[in-house]
């Protein structure tokens, strides 16, 4: 295991361009069918690794773990070696309920938090009765299969890390910055980065990367979220004091709604600033810089020279701001197919598939 990211198995070995992940999932499908040529597995139409699939899955682990009361970086570890299993092995060649199992007993072995096979059968089999066998060697098998498939590859380096670190960084250099995140911002953007596991970035760009573009989303449709939630307050004035508390957090559907949007008012600020400098320098070259921002600053509003703050972050930096455009555009997309995500027909089709087995 590498102490950093850019030396690790993560990304040497785990790492894909967009192009690579699709010729790889394209394999699996070429699989599929040869091995349904063969005789070898049935063919369920219905049985599709999509967002739904993916969705499904998520919801899975996180039911298993909240049982076992495992931390949260053991879930995000098991996310990962779920989907990395899963770029080489076909939804229908193996129970899924079992990779899950398997997936999150494995993971906490790696993060330091290990579960006792009988129990996790257990609590899997209390849970899912019909898919998860008593013999506890069915996943002690499955772990060595899911381990063979990532190539022995199993310690990793997650976002969560990347977030505390700019916090710190934010806080340290707050007097030269002029940005930092409160603790709601934090809270809302660990939960992005929580949900970012459904979605191929873990397998794409580095994680320092989603952890920015959750901070991104955060702040910039936070903006947008208060100016949409004051105008439904002002027509929705019968609403209980629970419901008032939980609407302060970002949720899908303000996450969803928002997405459609672009972050126009956001980048007109951003235009109208730069425009109002160049003005102003040609009015007046000897005008002291600082005078001309704090000129400018008075001119919007709190939220926005927050995103302008973080916004010169970024430009100054050295990270790649195509990939955070990239994971922005992801994570938002994800929230958008999520709103449409229906269970039921999945759940009959796995149930189909998996019962049917011999």
């Amino acid at each position: 295991m590498s102490a950093d990211y850019w030396n690790s198995s993560q990304r040497n070995q785990w790492q894909f361009t967009r192009a690579s992940l699709l010729d790889a999932r394209r394999k699996i499908i070429f699989l599929e069918r040869k091995m349904i040529q063969n005789g070898l597995i049935k063919d369920y139409p219905n049985i599709v690794y999509d967002y739904n699939m993916r969705i499904y899955l998520h919801n899975l682990l996180l039911k298993l773990g909240r049982r076992l009361n495992v931390r949260q970086i053991a879930l995000a570890t098991a996310e990962i070696y779920l989907t990395r299993f899963l770029t080489r092995v076909s939804l229908k060649e193996i129970n899924v309920y079992l990779l899950i199992t398997t997936c999150l007993y494995v993971s906490c072995k790696i993060e330091e938090c290990p579960q006792h096979i009988r129990l996790i059968i257990s609590e899997a089999r209390n849970i899912w009765p019909e898919y998860i066998p008593h013999d506890t060697t069915k996943l002690a098998e499955f772990e060595f299969y899911l381990i063979e498939e990532m190539d022995l590859y199993l310690f990793l380096h997650h976002p969560y890390k990347s977030l505390i670190q700019l916090k710190e960084y934010f806080e340290l250099n707050y007097d030269k910055i002029g940005f930092k995140l409160t603790d709601e911002e934090l809270q809302n953007s660990w939960s992005l980065i929580n949900d970012s596991y459904i979605t191929d970035l873990h397998l794409l760009v580095p994680p320092h990367i989603i952890a920015v573009a959750a901070i991104y989303i955060t702040i910039v449709l936070k903006k947008n979220l208060s100016h949409t939630r004051n105008k439904n307050n002002d027509s929705n004035n019968n609403i209980s004091s629970n419901e008032k508390q939980n609407d302060k957090d970002l949720n899908i559907d303000d996450l969803m709604n928002l997405s459609q949007k672009t972050n126009t008012e956001s980048s007109n600020d951003t235009n109208e600033l730069k425009q109002q400098q160049q003005q102003h320098n040609q009015e007046d070259p000897k005008t002291n810089t600082n005078e001309l921002v704090n000129f400018d600053l008075d001119i919007l509003d709190e939220d926005t020279i927050k995103i302008n703050k973080f916004m010169n972050f970024l430009e100054g930096s050295h990270i790649n701001l195509d990939e955070i455009v990239e994971a922005v555009r992801d994570i938002m997309n994800l929230y958008v197919l999520w709103n449409r995500y229906t269970e039921q027909n999945l759940k009959k089709s796995l149930q189909g598939m998996l019962l049917r087995r011999v």
